[in-house]
């Protein structure tokens, strides 16, 4: 399994994914709720959910843990059909794709409510390169966010062991 994320000339996220998203693309708190597009190719038979979390491993030396921007899962809803390739659209976190379910992130709004969906990278010290994990689940982890509730991405995590059909990564840069 391959996961692929289009980066811009210079190799990064490009700029409306992040710190430099236009106005109409950031969130109250001036992040970026614009999700970026991504493929998932040579996705195994048998999947029936795609599940990814978005960190920033760079974040540690700065705030003490790896953030979270973005934790995810996508149900297929098929017959038993095979998928190959699934391509999840640009800005998919606030238009709503059906049959996506979003946890939260590590940001909390100014009345210290944790944000879900997705949350671009704004790195505060230098340039960051984030890891977006994507897994290939046998079943979709339902008990996490099936019923519209926001999840944090160890249960995610949690809830996808033992149904693990293929994993992926992609590192992702992005401007400081």
């Amino acid at each position: 399994m391959k996961v692929t994320v289009a980066l811009n000339e210079y190799g990064m996220l490009p700029d409306a994914y992040g710190k430099y998203a236009p106005a109409q693309d950031r969130d109250d708190e001036r992040m970026s709720a614009r999700s970026f597009p991504f493929a998932v190719e040579d996705v195994p038979a048998g999947t029936r959910a795609l599940a990814w979390v978005f960190l920033d491993w760079d974040s540690i030396p700065v705030c003490g843990l790896p953030w979270i921007h973005w934790a995810a899962w996508y149900d297929f809803g098929l017959d038993g059909s095979p998928v190959a390739r699934l391509a999840i659209p640009d800005d998919a976190s606030r238009t709503g794709l059906p049959g996506l379910h979003q946890g939260h992130t590590s940001h909390r709004d100014s009345r210290g409510v944790f944000g879900v969906g997705y949350q671009g990278p704004c790195p505060p010290d230098k340039d960051h390169v984030y890891t977006m994990w994507v897994l290939a689940l046998d079943k979709a982890p339902t008990s996490v966010g099936a019923d519209g509730a926001p999840f944090w991405a160890n249960e995610l995590v949690a809830a996808a062991r033992g149904h693990v059909l293929a994993e992926a990564r992609a590192f992702v840069p992005s401007r400081s």
